[in-house]
This record gives structure tokens, C-alpha cells and sequence, in this order.
């Protein structure tokens, strides 16, 4: 049996997820992204998440949805169109298909820099800027909108192995983040989880856990 999965908002992690996922021979991949993408690993589907227009797929059956948003820029507008109207024009579109499990892409942003101590999923976030509380308020429809089979990934900073490892202390490669993609694709688990690789713990500072997520069973390469 052949699994469908949609990811909107295909781009670099995207393109790491199909290009390096394990069985790729019992999956199908839908990529939805503002310009066609040139992949013979996936069909790819030119969609613009900030126009009302529904999504059209040609398919209507999906075991996941994954969906990685994007800042249309660095300002609170670009913020917002990234996670906020782009998220309520996806939800629009998944009125007409039917899927397992959805997968969201947030940031470790909601917690606010003077959150001081060890930070688990179960700490209260408090952003204490508007791409935070843009993000969070983005992770709080989410909840309300999808009440089954929901993962919320809060990736820390990005960066690419490739290039010299960033000195800022919550970070996570893109490979690694892509391979967290692919671990709650092959695995059923559901949950919010931070995303972000192990650094030191410096009493009375802020320390975002990665704990959860490595009790689920996820290995950092």
C-alpha cells in the first residue's frame, strides 16, 4: 500500500525529507509550494498559501500533512503572513481531504528570553516579541482546529553542516531537522515537541529541553 503525504511549504526541508527518506518506495509525495519545483521525487504543485484560492491536489487521501511555513519577510506583516494567513488558507484547503496525522513546523521563539530555567513542553510559553506571540498564537489555532493526531515541532535556530556551526546556543542542522520530520511520519506519536540539539545546561539560565524528543526515540546524526 502506497502512503500519500502532502508538505506545504516545500522548499529546503522539504526537498532533505523526500530526497533522504528511509522506504521511500511505500510513500508518494505531494509538494506544494509557491513555484514549481524541478524534482523527479515528488510532484510538485504551485500553490500561493496568502490567496484564498483552495488548494487543489488531484488527490484527497493523505496519511500525513506536513505543513513548514515561512515569513513572507522579517517584519510583524511578514510574520503574520506566514503563520498565520497562510495556516487558515491550509486549513480552508483540508476541508476536502482526508489525512492521518498532520505535522506543523513552529519555533522555539514562543519562549521568551527571560524564561529562565530548564523550558519543557509543559512550561507556559511567554514571547516577549511579536514574532513569538505571532508563532504561538499560530500553535494555539492549530490546537483548536485539529483535535487528532497533532505534532507540533519548535525548531531552534537552522543552520546548514555544510557551513561553519553557528556559536548561538539553541540550534538545530537542517538535516537533523528533516530527519525529526521523518521520525513522526514513521512513528505514531502525537505531542508538541522542542526540536533543537543538546548544548550545556547553565544553572539559572534559559534551557530549552530536547528531552521529550529524545524519549520518543529520535537519535541526532
Amino acid at each position: 500500500m502506497t502512503n500519500n503525504i502532502l508538505i506545504i511549504g516545500y522548499g529546503d526541508l522539504g526537498n532533505r525529507l523526500v530526497s533522504n527518506f528511509n522506504s521511500k518506495n511505500n510513500y508518494k509525495f505531494y509538494g506544494a509550494s509557491r513555484s514549481l519545483k524541478n524534482t523527479k521525487e515528488m510532484i510538485s504543485i504551485q500553490w500561493n498559501w496568502l490567496k484564498s484560492k483552495k488548494l487543489e491536489l488531484g488527490e484527497s487521501d493523505f496519511s500525513h500533512v506536513v505543513f513548514i511555513p515561512k515569513p513572507s519577510s522579517m517584519t510583524e506583516e511578514g510574520y503574520k503572513d506566514g503563520f498565520d494567513k497562510s495556516i487558515r488558507n491550509v486549513l480552508i484547503s483540508l476541508e476536502d481531504i482526508s489525512f492521518g496525522s498532520f505535522i506543523a513546523v513552529s519555533s522555539t521563539r514562543v519562549f521568551g528570553q527571560e524564561q529562565k530555567g530548564v523550558l519543557t513542553e509543559n512550561i507556559k510559553p511567554i514571547p516577549d516579541n511579536y514574532r513569538g506571540e505571532i508563532i504561538l498564537k499560530y500553535e494555539k489555532l492549530l490546537g483548536k482546529k485539529i483535535n487528532r493526531n497533532l505534532n507540533i515541532l519548535r525548531f531552534a535556530g537552522l543552520y546548514d553542516l555544510l557551513e561553519k556551526k553557528p556559536n548561538f546556543k539553541n540550534k538545530i542542522s537542517r538535516n537533523n531537522a528533516a530527519l525529526i520530520i521523518e521520525h513522526f511520519i514513521h512513528n505514531s506519536i502525537t505531542g508538541t515537541f522542542n526540536c533543537l540539539e543538546d548544548s550545556e545546561h547553565i544553572h539559572g539560565e534559559r534551557n530549552i529541553s530536547n528531552e521529550k524528543l529524545k524519549s520518543s526515540g529520535f537519535n541526532f546524526i
